[in-house]
Order: C-alpha cells, then sequence, then structure tokens
C-alpha cells in the first residue's frame, strides 16, 4: 500500500482511547485522606457502591397452573409421629384372603347365603338370553371401535425381547362395556318395580380408617361402579362359626405401607339423606398391569379373593361410621351387609360381605362373614375364527349369579 498523507494521521478518537488505557494504569498514591477521615467517623465507600449499590431482591409467590409440592416431612400439615398402614387400589396383601380375614376379624363361608343359593338355582332363562350374553361379550371384546395403544408384553423365556406394540380396546373399557351390557340385560329381566329402586353410580370412592391392636389402618379403595338401594340388604340369618387363620411368623400388616401423612376422614359417596343411599352391589375391575404386589410378582387368586372381599369390607365400614358416626366403635345393632364383584373382563369373583362389628382386635368375640364362592369364567377365548367373531367355553353361570345378586333384597 502506497504511504499517504491520510495514513500518517493520526485518529483523535484512537488516540484518546491508548491515553486512557495507560493513565488508567497508574496507582493512585496514599494520601492519608482515608485514614482521617475514619478517625472522624466518616463512612468510605468506593465508586461501585455509589454508582451501582447492591438490591436486596424478595422472594414472590406466583400463582400458576401447578402447584409448588409440599415437601413430605414433619413440616407437611398432615404429619404424625405415629405411622399409619394404608392399603389402596393398585396393591394388594401378601398373604392373600387369610391375611385379610385376620385383617378384619372376618371368618371366611364357602357358600353363597341360602337366599342367593336358593335365587341361582330356581332361575330359568332362555337360550334369547344367552344370546344376549354373548352378543355382549362380542361387543365389548371384539367389535368397539376403540383402538388405543396396549400395554407392553414381554415374553418370559426372553425378557429382553422387544414385541411391537399393539392397538386394540383398552382394558378399562372392555370391563365397563361388558357390566354395562350385563346389567342392561339384567334389567330386561327384573322389570320395572325393582329397577326404580337401584341406583347406577360410576366411579366412587370410600375412605375409612379403623385401630387394630395398636396399629391405625387407613383404606382408600375405588368403586368402578356402585350399586345402590332404597332399602339395605337384610342381614344373613343364622350363626357361623369358625377360626381366624395363623398368620404366624407373619403380621397381619405385612406388605401394607407405613406412612407418616394422613388424615383420618371417612367417606361415603352418596349422602345419607338420600332414598336411594344404602349400599348393595360394588362392581370393580382388576387390571393386572395395574395391581400388584410390592415385590414384583402377579397376584394370586387368593390375593385376587382377598381383595375383593377388602372392597366390600371397606364400603360397610364407610357406610357404618356414616350412620353412627367417625368415632363408632364394638359390634352393630343392625349388621351391614355388602355385596361385591370383582372382575377382569372374563373371570369373576362374587361375594357378600356382612359386618357385624367395628372391634377388629385380636380378642373380639364377634366376627364378621365372608360367603364367597371360587371364581367362574365367563368365557375361555373371544377372538376372531374364519373371519367371524367366535366364543370359546361359555359359561352363562357368571351372569346368572349378578342376577340373582342384583334382586337380592
Amino acid at each position: 500500500m502506497r504511504l499517504t498523507n491520510k495514513l500518517y494521521a493520526q485518529h483523535i478518537g484512537w488516540h484518546f482511547k491508548k491515553h486512557w488505557q495507560v493513565q488508567g494504569r497508574r496507582v493512585p498514591k496514599e494520601t492519608g485522606a482515608a485514614a482521617e477521615l475514619l478517625k472522624m467517623g466518616i463512612q468510605l465507600k468506593t465508586p461501585e457502591e455509589v454508582l451501582n449499590p447492591p438490591i436486596e431482591f424478595q422472594s414472590v409467590d406466583i400463582v400458576g397452573a401447578v402447584r409448588k409440592p409440599i415437601s413430605e416431612d414433619q413440616s407437611h400439615p398432615n404429619w404424625h409421629s405415629t405411622a399409619c398402614h394404608r392399603f389402596g387400589d393398585n396393591n394388594v396383601l401378601l398373604g392373600g384372603l387369610p391375611q385379610a380375614q385376620v385383617l378384619t376379624n372376618t371368618i371366611e363361608i364357602n357358600s353363597f347365603p341360602q337366599k342367593i343359593e336358593d335365587a341361582i338355582l330356581s332361575g330359568q332363562y332362555s337360550k334369547v338370553v344367552d344370546r344376549n350374553v354373548q352378543n355382549a361379550i362380542f361387543s365389548s371384546h371384539l367389535l368397539d371401535a376403540q383402538q388405543v395403544k396396549l400395554p407392553k408384553t414381554r415374553l418370559i423365556d426372553r425378557p429382553a425381547y422387544v414385541l411391537p406394540r399393539l392397538y386394540g380396546i383398552s382394558h378399562e373399557r372392555r370391563n365397563r362395556l361388558v357390566i354395562n351390557k350385563l346389567l342392561f340385560e339384567i334389567e330386561k329381566l327384573c322389570g320395572r318395580s325393582v329397577t326404580l329402586s337401584r341406583k347406577l353410580t360410576d366411579y366412587v370412592t370410600f375412605q375409612t380408617s379403623l385401630s387394630k391392636d395398636n396399629d391405625l389402618l387407613a383404606f382408600t379403595i375405588s368403586g368402578d361402579k356402585l350399586i345402590s338401594s332404597t332399602r339395605a340388604l337384610d342381614a344373613v340369618k343364622g350363626k357361623f362359626n369358625g377360626e381366624l387363620p395363623d398368620l404366624y411368623p407373619v403380621k397381619c400388616t405385612v406388605s401394607m405401607q407405613k406412612q407418616h401423612i394422613y388424615t383420618e376422614k371417612n367417606f361415603y359417596p352418596i349422602r345419607s339423606e338420600i332414598s336411594c343411599s344404602h349400599p348393595h352391589t360394588i362392581i370393580t375391575f382388576f387390571d393386572k398391569t395395574i395391581v400388584n404386589n410390592v415385590h414384583g410378582a402377579d397376584v394370586t387368586k387368593s390375593q385376587f379373593y382377598g381383595r375383593t372381599m377388602l372392597k366390600a369390607f371397606i364400603a360397610a365400614v364407610a357406610r357404618a361410621k356414616q350412620l353412627h358416626g367417625g368415632s363408632a366403635k364394638g359390634d352393630l345393632q343392625k349388621p351391614i351387609v355388602v355385596q361385591c364383584v370383582q372382575t377382569d373382563g372374563r373371570v369373576f369373583h362374587f361375594g357378600v360381605f356382612q359386618l357385624n362389628t367395628l372391634n377388629l382386635n385380636s380378642n373380639s368375640t364377634t366376627k364378621n362373614y365372608w360367603f364367597h364362592r371360587q371364581s367362574v369364567e365367563l368365557f375361555t377365548e373371544c377372538c376372531y375364527k374364519s373371519g367371524r367373531p367366535h366364543i370359546e367355553g361359555f359359561n352363562s353361570e357368571p351372569f346368572y349369579i349378578l342376577n340373582a345378586f342384583y334382586h337380592n333384597v
């Protein structure tokens, strides 16, 4: 580049910048003025403190769409020093039905009350009814239009192998459809007089708490369908004797989660002043992908039976405390009877629970009653065969038992 006068000229802005850089490196000499001011009690501040004073920010609680989680420690408003054993919808008792008997002070009778047994034997049904039940199975298990992603399936022999995801009818919808269609067929058989005395409620919740041998028990369960009646079910006549199972060395509260955060309140889903508030039958669904043991093993048949009994027991206790007060204890003047049905859409388990006492201690002489049979299958397999819906191993007995339960007064 050729040298010109412009190149020799200095830029004044650049000159002053360089000048300030040089002067900024100079260290000011100590004049002793700061020491004299401190002797006089005058506070000294740096230029940064004067030009940029520190700002103290205060935390502000902003109300948003999601509340901040409350820490689960002693600062929680529902914290108690005494731990509580909890039972919910997603867990089962490790000991199955024997543990449920000891926990609820209940003896087992391997048959239904005589009134229900007679109703099952005396029932006469035409082939049209059986065909309607089969159509209900087809409509709920094969012909429904819902297509959702089903839970993952694993091979026992090849646990690391990833199977392709399947789409179809969800488990909850399949169960609800088959129950609704079966109840519709029952209502057509029983007539208007019985139907008017029943009310159907979906998605109900029961909550209660009891004490047993100095242990606090809290139960919170849901009923997928509650059938309530205008009059309470009559108590089963007769006295039944039996002994509670021996769980030694296991305690009856084993596998029940212990928590310090809980509320001791009682909740029954229907107000007592409503005419049709008496519990008649609870229908609950079983999904093996949701309900499991604390150790992850599959639910056994005994645990399946114990879950049915506990559902009926909790509903009966919640109703008893609603009628007699939350602090009610001891024997009941009038027993409360609740029927319960548990199903996974194919297997049905029926039982009748009679609550005679709220005293669950081991020294109680009065026992509660649990009437039930072994579970029965509505069918073995429902699938397409040669391009048409087909049912294998159809058994109409679950429908007949459900009909007898619905007619029971």
